[in-house]
């Protein structure tokens, strides 16, 4: 009894990071850890599958690179970030792991939806925000309009998004608190619009065409796709932003990045990387002439994380985001019981395919909180495929 009381805490201690992820990564962190602390007191076992094992591979990856990193400080501090990515994803692998805790997960994701759509609705009408001592509560409005709530930055706000909406459609559909849910998606869809964010509409686009095609709605992932292009064209500041992606002179910026990464990589390791975020130290020496000051990643995930970590980093990287999209795939073809892991598993599907779609042109595993929520739902997608499955006698992956 007194290890299940642990395991409870641990649990509402989790799913109170989870709500945090997009916020605030130092609201989150204490509560990873003390997390751990009743989980470890609750003495609760789990074995090692191969996504397990592979995180174990990318974490050892991330500190390969840090031991040949140009400045071997630096990447060992940015790369403690995988540190709590793998805590995340065991915590959540041993705690989220019952359809009625899924179906609290699936409500908290929904309430974190409301409450930033509700504050990027009211952001977007009243140019409102909130700064206190120079700390974002409610971050100001970028100066072509685009909101950003309490998320810190767009980008944050509509990736949250882009991840979030196909769960919850998928516990729409499910058909338990239709209301609840349908509420949350219309908030965040219009809140979503309102950031005006190409990578990430390109992303949720992709999310959904590819979660209606798993559900076999071909004619829906079709109508979906016709009316985010009506959509698209018909809100003037969303339709400039992609029509600008043709300006070279609009997107010079991710050209430089682009050329100074290539370059990093060419001079240094091609095997370890530059080291975990010295991309950042390094682009000033690599930038071209006249244009040395950057973003703090390349917005490619799959470059910067090459020019970061090396090809050993991305072959690490790469193992574990098509490992955890697969097992959803297989795992959703043999449970057939309408459960909540069944549609949490529709849901991951298109968010984590739309999530690889939008990292082209972003890089959001570099977002800390972005990160451990990405790590904690492929902790979720570990936990159901390590149980046996009870329709058929297939082996798991």
């Amino acid at each position: 009894m007194r290890n299940e009381k642990f395991d409870r805490v641990a649990f509402y201690l989790l799913l109170g990071a989870f709500f945090f992820t997009p916020i605030s990564a130092y609201i989150v962190i204490p509560l990873l850890i003390f997390s751990l602390v009743f989980f470890l007191l609750s003495r609760k076992t789990f074995s090692l599958n191969f996504l397990d094992k592979a995180q174990f591979a990318l974490l050892g990856a991330v500190i390969l690179s840090s031991i040949f990193a140009v400045d071997k400080i630096h990447s060992f501090y940015a790369g403690t970030a995988f540190v709590a990515y793998l805590l995340a994803y065991f915590l959540a692998k041993g705690l989220f792991n019952s359809n009625r805790r899924l179906e609290s997960l699936v409500k908290v994701l929904g309430i974190l939806v409301l409450t930033v759509s509700i504050i990027g609705i009211f952001q977007y009408f009243t140019k409102f925000s909130f700064v206190i001592k120079d700390i974002p509560i409610v971050a100001p409005m970028n100066k072509n309009g685009r909101i950003a709530s309490i998320c810190y930055n767009t980008l944050i706000l509509a990736s949250l998004l882009g991840f979030s909406i196909p769960i919850l459609i998928a516990f729409f559909i499910k058909g338990e608190n239709r209301i609840f849910f349908g509420v949350s998606v219309s908030a965040g869809l219009l809140t979503f619009f309102f950031t005006f964010g190409r990578g990430p509409t390109i992303g949720l686009v992709s999310a959904l065409f590819l979660f209606f095609l798993l559900i076999r709605k071909r004619v829906v992932a079709v109508i979906i796709l016709f009316i985010f292009i009506v959509i698209v064209l018909s809100i003037e500041p969303l339709r400039m932003r992609f029509l600008q992606t043709f300006n070279c002179d609009n997107d010079f910026s991710r050209i430089i990045v682009f050329h100074a990464g290539i370059k990093m990589l060419k001079d240094n390791s091609i095997l370890t990387g530059v080291g975990i975020h010295n991309f950042y130290l390094l682009f000033e020496k690599y930038a071209l002439p006249g244009h040395t000051r950057g973003p703090h990643y390349i917005h490619n995930m799959y470059l910067n994380f090459l020019v970061d970590a090396g090809i050993i980093g991305i072959l690490a990287l790469m193992t574990v985001f098509i490992t955890t999209i697969e097992w959803i795939r297989k795992k959703y073809r043999r449970i057939k019981d309408s459960s909540s892991k069944e549609w949490i598993l529709v849901g991951l599907f298109g968010s984590f395919s739309g999530l690889l779609i939008h990292n082209l042109v972003d890089n959001t595993i570099y977002v800390m909180g972005l990160g451990i929520l990405f790590w904690m739902c492929m902790g979720i997608v570990s936990g159901i495929n390590s149980e046996p499955s009870t329709q058929n006698s297939e082996p798991n992956t």
